[in-house]
């Protein structure tokens, strides 16, 4: 059976992703592995709360991390592995 991911995960998901370069919307709902309009929602919430932003591209929009977002992914870093220290996270 495969294990739901919950909204921390995604969300930190779509972070390590971005931390490593800018995507488009179809290649990271790929490889976040969920359907665009869901991940639209979030891409908009992560954008609202200044973690994300877009920058038009001809015709396409590209994500990538702000600098608050870079402090966001250093920080889940280090509280991810406290939490596979402790056993909480697989």
């Amino acid at each position: 059976m495969v294990k739901k991911r919950n909204k921390l995960e995604i969300v930190f998901e779509i972070i390590d992703i971005l931390s490593k370069e800018t995507l488009n919307p179809t290649k990271l709902a790929m490889l976040v592995n969920m359907p665009y309009d869901r991940l639209k929602k979030l891409l908009e919430e992560l954008i609202e709360k200044g973690i994300i932003q877009f920058e038009e591209q001809g015709r396409s929009k590209v994500f990538m991390l702000t600098p608050q977002g870079y402090k966001l992914y250093e920080e889940l870093k280090k509280v991810r592995k406290i939490l596979k220290d402790y056993g909480i996270l697989d």
